[in-house]
């Protein structure tokens, strides 16, 4: 029992790779993680709700098993009128509608969809979400749901998972199916600025 507990506080000491999400893209595996010690635990980013926005954004940041896979990341944009997290109350994600934008910068999409909601989604859904990569300059729209499972009221970590697809004509289709871990975040009053006017240290 002391060798098992002296090799975690070890591993706990020097820092390890810790997973914080999984996912599968065309049947092929991908994962997110993050570096994790006893001086740093910190996410690759957090799910975080803009109240002045009434926006819920979060990216998850997923790399390939194999190497010869592209990276990929998933950005999700929802929108929230009670001002706090849905659990286990899917999130209704649509294609799109509308998206006169041609940044995929959150300090311009944000705004923008606070300002629109009505011209991007669809009657009954809750918000959207697309995927970008590194083989393809593209915005891939994505269609699905997502859920947060669980929100610990010490850490605010969340737990959830997220099933996708993009539209049936793309050349390029993806199925997705993913889980993640992160922290979360509520923003009272927001200052976003878009690309435009921010400089380099705001980013």
């Amino acid at each position: 029992m002391l060798s098992s507990f002296m090799c975690g506080c070890e591993k706990e000491f020097k820092g390890y790779e810790k997973i914080v999400g999984t996912a599968t893209i065309n049947g092929m595996d991908y994962t997110e993680s993050t570096w994790w010690a006893w001086n740093f635990k910190g996410y690759p980013s957090s799910m975080i709700l803009y109240e002045n926005y009434k926006v819920l954004y979060f990216i998850s940041r997923l790399s390939p098993k194999d190497a010869n896979n592209p990276q990929y990341n998933i950005h999700f944009y929802v929108s929230v009128d009670d001002s706090q997290f849905n659990i286990n109350d899917p999130y209704k994600i649509d294609f799109y509608r509308e998206l006169e934008i041609k940044s995929t910068y959150w300090g311009d999409i944000i705004p923008y969809f606070s300002e629109n909601k009505n011209k991007i989604l669809s009657e009954d859904a809750d918000g959207f979400a697309f995927a970008t990569s590194t083989n393809s300059d593209e915005v891939i729209p994505l269609k699905g749901e997502l859920v947060l499972e669980s929100i610990d009221s010490q850490s605010t970590v969340c737990h959830g998972y997220y099933s996708f697809t993009s539209p049936e004509n793309k050349p390029d289709k993806l199925v997705i199916e993913g889980k993640f871990e992160t922290v979360t975040s509520i923003i009272l009053e927001a200052r976003i600025c878009n690309s435009k006017q921010c400089k380099s240290e705001d980013f």
